[in-house]
């Protein structure tokens, strides 16, 4: 179980280097806002993430390079189909993944298979050319940050969950492979 006071004291501070930047995110979202996203689809939010989107804002300038999108709108033009995740029909399902997997030469992966990387995450944001960035909401890996790309799909390195991924590219990280 998430520790809420460090939860707090780090949205806290996200929240003024925000203000401090001049950074403008879409309007943070409401408790209840967030309460139907998760009844709709059957899953509850990472601590962290939940608390930066009703807390901080949703959507807008950030990591991955075009930005954060609001909860719940992905990129068109995604592996599997806008319709796999607006509607997110394999969110509950749990994240089967823990490390990395290449498959584009024909890997086959040990945690799982390419009809599970739709399971278990939200969309957040896209770097282009293919590249997405995703919360995992299910499964071992909740809460942590991943790239899932038409090569294979990868946490950052090291692991970073969503507020300190955000944290990070506010202090001036873009580099998310160690």
């Amino acid at each position: 179980m998430p520790n809420t006071a460090a939860i707090s004291d780090r949205v806290l501070r996200i929240a003024k280097k925000v203000r401090d930047r001049g950074i403008r995110l879409g309007a943070p979202l409401s408790d209840e806002d967030v309460r139907r996203f998760e009844r709709r689809h059957g899953v509850s939010l990472p601590e962290g993430f939940r608390s930066f989107l009703t807390q901080i804002g949703n959507g807008g300038p950030g990591p991955p390079a075009y930005g954060l999108a609001a909860l719940g709108e992905p990129a068109r033009d995604m592996r599997g189909g806008a319709k796999v995740w607006s509607e997110l029909p394999h969110v509950r399902e749990p994240f089967p993944f823990t490390k990395p997997w290449v498959w584009e030469e024909g890997e086959a992966s040990d945690e799982g298979t390419s009809d599970q990387i739709h399971h278990g995450c939200v969309y957040v944001g896209n770097d282009g050319c293919g590249m997405y960035w995703h919360v995992i909401v299910t499964g071992p890996e909740r809460g942590n940050v991943w790239m899932i790309c038409g090569e294979g799909l990868q946490p950052t390195s090291p692991k970073r969950d969503f507020l300190q991924w955000y944290e990070d590219w506010l202090d001036g990280v873009r580099e998310w492979w160690a």
